[in-house]
Parts: C-alpha cells; structure tokens; sequence
C-alpha cells in the first residue's frame, strides 16, 4: 500500500528525488553542487519523514548502521536511508524486517588440528548475542565475532586461523538477522568458514617449530 501525500508532500518528495540523482553522481560533478543537493536532500527528507503519521519504517540494520533515530535531522544525510524512504512511500511493508529462522538454531563447525590430527566437532548456537559454544572441553558465550570461548578453544589447540576470520563469522550472524537467511544458508557460509581455518592449520609450517 502506498503512502497518500498531500500537495505539499509530494513536492518534498520531488525535492528528493532530484536531489538524490544529484548526490549518485558524486564522481561527475564539482563538490559544491553535490554538498547542495546532500543538504536540500537531507531536509527534505527530514521534513517528510517528520509530518507523516505513521512515521516511515526502516530497516533495524539501517538504524543501526546509521546510529542515529530516524527522527534525527542528520538521519537523512546518507544516500541508503533516503532510498529506504522512498521505497516505504511505494509500499509501506518494503522495510519490514524479515523473520530472524536461525535464532536459537545450532551448528555444526567442525575444525582440524594438527595437534590431535583430525577434525574436532565444535557446535555453535546462533543467539542474541552471537554464538554459544559446545565442544568436548570447551562451553562457553561468543561474541558475533568469535572472540570468548571459540578463540579461546582455537588458541589452546593451537590451530592457526585466519587473523580476519572474525569478521566473516560477524557477517554471516548480521545476514542471517538481515535478510532472513535459511538454516542451510547459514550451514554452507559456517561450513565455508570453518574449512577455511582447517586448511591454513592444514598449511601451517609446523617443521619451523621447535
């Protein structure tokens, strides 16, 4: 359903438009003009999203990203949050969150190491504050990054891991909650990480060792 807009909000809605054409050709045009159309955009913006009743939904991962309240006027100075408005004035359910299916949901990452010279069984649970572990001698809190008892289990087995892997284990949690990923979506992505680790502790140059 769309949003009915009287004369006067459509015209702030015109405003934006244009303006946000002008802020997408960052690259092409002087600075002056672009800084112009980010502010009158911005404004706009602002004001439309302040003199609708209800106020237009955004995406939770866009409020977080911003880390402003959309009702703040700089909420709005930003091409994303400007193209999610528009999109709620089409449909006023094109910002709904999707449902979060892996809450609660366990994992198998399964992890090889030199030290005992097989795969080790580690079970992640996906929950809202990243992921709990379960292994034979570990159990314990996550963060969405890892960091808590899964480094900790990794650094006492001495696995050499990917210095980055963190972030990618904070990326699959964040799209699993964002776009609603399935169970087997966030089983191949966790697979792909976890065979990740198992082949640099594979390649690690353990002869250099004393």
């Amino acid at each position: 359903m769309r949003v009915e807009l009287t004369a006067d909000q459509q015209q702030l809605r015109n405003t934006i438009e244009k303006n946000l054409l002008i802020t997408k050709k960052w690259n092409e045009m002087d600075r002056e003009i672009i800084d112009e159309a980010f502010l009158e955009m911005k404004v706009a913006a602002h004001q439309l999203h302040q003199q609708l009743t209800p106020k237009p939904k955004h995406h939770r991962y866009m409020i977080e990203n911003r880390g402003l309240q959309p009702e703040d006027p700089e909420f709005y100075n930003h091409i994303h949050p400007v193209e999610d408005l528009l999109k709620y004035l089409d449909n006023i359910s094109a910002n709904d969150d999707p449902i979060d299916h892996t809450l609660g949901q366990t994992f198998d990452f399964n992890i090889y190491t030199s030290r005992w010279g097989h795969y080790d069984r580690y079970q992640i649970t996906r929950n809202a504050e990243g992921w709990f572990l379960k292994a034979l001698s570990y159990q314990g809190q996550c963060a969405m990054n890892g960091e808590g008892e899964l480094i900790r289990a990794l650094e006492h087995d001495g696995v050499a891991y990917p210095r980055n892997f963190g972030s990618f284990l904070y990326s699959i949690w964040y799209r699993a909650q964002d776009e609603g990923l399935t169970y087997d979506e966030v089983k191949l992505m966790l697979d792909e990480l976890s065979e990740w680790i198992s082949q640099t502790e594979k390649t690690a140059p353990r002869h250099f060792q004393i």
